[in-house]
C-alpha cells in the first residue's frame, strides 16, 4: 500500500468522524465530539483526501505530517483530558494512534522504496 491510498482512506475516515461530530455531536455512545475536535477532523480529512489526488511525494509528506499530528493528538488524549487538545473518549485516542501508525508507516515505506530505487539506478 502506498501513501496515496493511505491518505485517501485516512482522509475519508476523519471526514466521516468530523462530519458526524459537527452535525450530530457523537457516534452512538462510543464517541463524543466537541466542535473544535470536529472541525480539526474535517480539516485533516480534507487535507488528506486532497493530498491523495496529488503526486506520490505530496501524499507521502502529507501522510507523515498528519501522522505526526495524529500521534501527538492521540497521545495527549490518553494522558491529558483537555477539552480542546486532548480527546475525551479513549476510542478516539485509539483511532488517532492507529491512523498515525498507518500514515507514518506508509510514508516511511515509500521513502525507503525511493531510496532503494535511486541507489540501484546509480
Amino acid at each position: 500500500m502506498n501513501s496515496k491510498t493511505a491518505c485517501r482512506l485516512i482522509g475519508w475516515i476523519f471526514l466521516f468522524l468530523g462530519g458526524a461530530g459537527a452535525t450530530v455531536g457523537n457516534v452512538g455512545t462510543y464517541l463524543q465530539f466537541n466542535h473544535t475536535e470536529s472541525y480539526l477532523n474535517l480539516a485533516f480529512g480534507f487535507i488528506s483526501v486532497f493530498a491523495a489526488r496529488k503526486r506520490l511525494r505530496v501524499s507521502a509528506v502529507t501522510a507523515f505530517g498528519t501522522g505526526c499530528v495524529y500521534l501527538a493528538w492521540g497521545t495527549l488524549g490518553m494522558f491529558i483530558q483537555h477539552p480542546v487538545l486532548g480527546s475525551v473518549e479513549p476510542l478516539d485516542s485509539v483511532i488517532h494512534e492507529l491512523a498515525a501508525i498507518w500514515a507514518i508507516g506508509t510514508a516511511t515505506q515509500d521513502v525507503l522504496l525511493w531510496r532503494k530505487q535511486i541507489s540501484s539506478s546509480s
